[in-house]
């Protein structure tokens, strides 16, 4: 069994809801890149438990202990090498007694019961186990550091809280979305409209209060997203997104642009008429959701995703005894959310980061094909390669010297000379090859001046 996503950006989350600790390992992270970690807690923090009367009362540190992919240069900076990054969360605030009397009884709309069906007893279920909300954690410290990067990019990521029940929050401007708009700190609900958002709380506590839950959904945006990202068909940008949504447990639909509502429109009210704004190609309705044929167009991609109410209810509610194959009743006990959809807030964020990013590193990668064959890129977009490129080369150079670096001492101890004429032919040979004939002699120019200032610090050592 493999919980594992992605092509360029690869993930394999790990571990259960009860295990003493869950992570997440990520394959495919760029080199030189700094991450800000501090951020990362804080996006973290959006979807801990325990902070008031409508989310579950298990409290948990949430923090990283980040075992490789780079290293720290200040306390909350860390570098990206280009190695797996794996990051580790222990789970310490478990009540696995809570869930003794529930081995064979399954908790309806739970996978208590299909889990018991594929896998018998070999799985703890134990606070869901493997099937867990708890493994959302992992997920958001992934598309946390998926959202710093493409930030470098101009693309951002933002949700808010669409709807509780029959609680409707106001929508956002499919044409330009506002991020400022909703409360993102501890303290604000995430939602646009104030009055919406205190009455969403009201009915949270209340469902809290009579041992229910509720559902709602979720909108989200990401902005900047340049026209050509994504893949037609089975690897579209809308089939992308979409994966990943239902990895997140209590997601049951989704729907971009208009969703639903299209179908009920003629093509003269849903189609999105082309304008030309500021330079370049924009439309004038968003009802696409920014996607078309699978792919960006430029525009804000918004979709809208429906959260389930918590399964985890304190009614009692009819369920089976799996071992005897008898009816009776169950009535919960431990700590559950009465409404998951604020935390699930973050989850859909970080999820959607992580698609998005999948489908903008196979476009980069097009877009370096294209740019070798016809060389029909715009400034800013050389740039930002050259800039990619760079931060590689740099943080190459820096490993070298180190290397050199001790080359220098152990010369030094065995009165070796610096320079080894013999030896300098050889590297320039070597990478003249692997420059190909074209390129060979400015390659070539370029290692001899490497040479000489890797043997001037061999020297300054």
């Amino acid at each position: 069994m493999k919980s594992v996503f992605g092509k360029e950006l690869e993930i394999e989350v790990w571990g259960a809801s009860h295990a003493p600790e869950i992570g997440i390992t990520v394959k495919g992270l760029p080199v030189g890149k700094k991450i800000d970690v501090a951020r990362i807690n804080r996006f973290l923090d959006r979807r801990k438990g325990g902070k008031n009367a409508y989310s579950t009362k298990r409290s948990e540190a949430d923090l990283p202990d980040i075992r490789s992919g780079g290293s720290f240069e200040e306390a909350e900076e860390f570098v990206l090498n280009g190695e797996p990054l794996t990051a580790i969360f222990y789970n310490q605030n478990t009540r696995s007694s809570d869930y003794e009397e529930m081995k064979y009884v399954p908790r309806p709309s739970h996978a208590d019961y299909t889990s018991y069906a594929k896998y018998g007893d070999a799985l703890d279920r134990s606070g869901g186990g493997i099937f867990s909300g708890r493994l959302t954690l992992p997920l958001c410290f992934a598309g946390a550091v998926c959202m710093q990067l493409m930030e470098e990019e101009g693309i951002e990521i933002f949700g808010h809280v669409a709807s509780v029940g029959t609680i409707n929050d106001r929508m956002f401007d499919k044409i330009a979305p506002d991020k400022s708009s909703i409360g993102q700190n501890e303290t604000a609900f995430p939602a646009i409209d104030p009055e919406a958002a205190d009455k969403m709380v009201a009915f949270m506590t209340e469902c809290a209060s009579e041992g229910d839950s509720v559902g709602g959904t979720i909108e989200c945006a990401v902005t900047g997203l340049p026209a050509g990202v994504g893949e037609p068909l089975y690897d579209s940008m809308e089939a992308v997104i979409s994966h990943m949504m239902f990895g997140i447990p209590a997601i049951k639909g989704i729907a971009f642009g208009s969703g639903f509502a299209c179908s009920e429109m003629k093509g003269s009210e849903c189609n999105d008429p082309f304008i030309i704004k500021d330079g370049r190609v924009m439309t004038e309705t968003n009802n696409s959701g920014g996607v078309q044929g699978g792919i960006s167009n430029g525009m804000p991609v918004i979709f809208r995703v429906a959260v389930k109410p918590t399964p985890s209810i304190f009614k009692e509610q009819k369920t089976v005894n799996m071992k005897e194959l008898t009816e009776t009743t169950l009535s919960l006990k431990g700590r559950h959310d009465p409404c998951i959809v604020p935390r699930a807030l973050p989850c859909v964020e970080a999820a959607c980061a992580i698609a998005v990013y999948n489908l903008l590193c196979e476009y980069h990668k097009l877009r370096i094909t294209q740019g070798r064959e016809e060389r029909r890129r715009d400034l800013k977009e050389l740039r930002l390669q050259i800039d990619r490129l760079d931060d590689q080369i740099a943080h190459l150079l820096a490993e070298r010297m180190d290397v050199a670096s001790e080359i220098g001492e152990l010369k030094s101890r065995n009165s070796m000379p610096i320079r080894n004429e013999g030896r300098e032919a050889e590297v320039l040979l070597h990478v003249a090859g692997i420059a190909g004939e074209e390129k060979a002699e400015y390659v070539k120019e370029v290692y001899r001046a490497l040479i000489a200032q890797t043997s001037k610090y061999e020297e300054e050592q």
